[in-house]
């Protein structure tokens, strides 16, 4: 008996050490100021699919028009995303890249349930760092 609950502890014990890994596996850190642009939206989606706002609103351009921008977080649940190929590049300093994300939707149907398409604008800042500028479904 009293083996029996050693194992039961120990099996607790792990478990519960399991958990904890999970939970750092999971968090969201920023990308150094050097990062490239892919790096950079490649956080962001990271972000919004583990629910972290906080870090994703860091990768938005301050210079990004509030309620233009089309900031995702908060607004639907993102599951999945993949970021395609090479991403078209209008300036020196701006990449535009499409995304495929599967989302919950929105409450007001801006952004519809399941897997859609999404194009983010990333501008270099006059800092040098890339952020991101705009999201939305069309170029």
């Amino acid at each position: 008996m009293v083996a029996s609950r050693s194992n039961a502890a120990r099996s607790l014990i792990a478990g519960m050490a399991l958990v904890a890994l999970t939970a750092c596996a999971a968090a969201v850190a920023l990308p150094p100021a050097s990062a490239s642009p892919q790096v950079v939206l490649d956080t962001y989606l990271r972000a919004l699919v583990a629910g972290d706002c906080s870090i994703g609103r860091e990768l938005w351009s301050e210079g990004a028009a509030t309620g233009v921008r089309g900031d995702l977080c908060g607004e639907t649940q993102v599951s999945a995303y993949g970021i395609g190929g090479e991403p078209a590049q209008p300036t020196a300093n701006e990449l535009v890249f499409v995304t495929t994300l599967t989302t919950t939707g929105t409450r007001d149907g801006s952004v519809r349930a399941g897997q859609i398409t999404r194009f983010f604008t990333l501008r270099r800042e006059a800092n040098g760092v890339w952020r991101i500028w705009g999201e939305g479904s069309g170029p």
